[in-house]
């Protein structure tokens, strides 16, 4: 396990919710922190992870718009003159279906491919640059989905897989109806993953993604119409977000990920599904599905 005190993060889209719950986290274990969203909420944050003891910049940008994005980059390098975390958070979720009207599907496209992939690209493209030039170990964690993360062996096959991470119940659905633009911004997000790992690996940067179930922010409260307090006066809302995962949860395992250090894992989709622990998964040995394991048991 390594040390974080004293390491420099980018946390983008930390204004509440699960990205504000992974700036404290960092914080907590001594790590300056910079933080940007499109909300002016963000510039509330820094005076709450200041009372941690670390350095913080905070800025209103956009990550689907380059000139703020290196803007942004540039002067978190002035600030703190090296960067060692990138935690891409910064996303968007609206209700989109396949027989949408085609103008609100642009509408929708725009949004959230502009913001969950083209952002998370722009930000780690402008953060690699210098991470390559530091020449020091580093990470990159992009913040995705567990409808990415199926394997797609139907379920009476999956008990004769004995290293099958979705050997118990339950596994992830592998999208929604009514989620068609987002679930492929985030599925888009492998390409960057696997790509950047294996170009990076000799560099000591690694690659990974945290791949989450329903977590209680301000994204999916709006995404299913519940207020901030719903829980309080509606039975029905209170059944639903009682279910879901806390942002502490996933901040942990993010800690957890990068307590690994340089040596740890790197190319990998980590599954945060509700129903299950929300733990850091070990490492499980990649198995092909030969043809004695269909016929297994049978």
């Amino acid at each position: 396990m390594v040390e974080l005190t004293g390491k420099n993060a980018i946390v983008t889209g930390a204004a509440m919710g699960i990205g504000k719950a992974y700036a404290i986290a960092l914080a907590e274990q001594g790590v300056n922190i910079s933080i940007c969203d499109i909300d002016p909420a963000i510039l509330d944050i820094p005076s709450t992870l200041e009372s941690m003891g670390v350095q913080t910049y905070a800025t209103v940008a956009d990550v689907a718009n380059p000139d703020e994005v290196r803007n942004y980059v540039d002067t978190t390098i002035s600030t703190f003159g090296h960067i060692d975390i990138l935690i891409n958070n910064a996303g968007q979720c609206h209700v989109s279906r396949p027989d949408d009207d085609l103008d609100k599907s642009m509408r929708d496209y725009e949004k959230m491919v502009g913001t969950n992939l083209k952002g998370e690209y722009l930000v780690g493209r402008a953060v690699i640059e210098q991470m390559l030039k530091q020449e020091t170990p580093a990470d990159i964690i992009n913040i995705a989905t567990d409808h990415m993360v199926t394997c797609g062996t139907p379920d009476e096959l999956c008990p004769h897989l004995p290293h099958c991470p979705w050997g118990s119940s339950p596994r992830p659905s592998g999208g929604g109806e009514v989620m068609d633009i987002y679930d492929a911004s985030k599925w888009g997000l492998n390409g960057f993953l696997f790509a950047w790992a294996k170009a990076l690996k000799p560099h000591n940067i690694r690659v990974n993604a945290i791949c989450m179930g329903a977590t209680d922010s301000h994204m999916i409260r709006s995404f299913y119409g519940f207020a901030n307090d719903e829980e309080t006066t509606n039975p029905d809302a209170k059944k639903v977000i009682e279910t879901w995962m806390s942002a502490t949860d996933s901040a942990q395992v993010v800690i957890d990920l990068l307590k690994e250090g340089p040596a740890g894992r790197t190319a990998c989709n980590l599954n945060l599904c509700v129903g299950r622990n929300p733990e850091l998964e070990p490492v499980l040995p990649h198995k092909y599905i030969l043809e004695e394991d269909l016929h297994a048991g049978s």
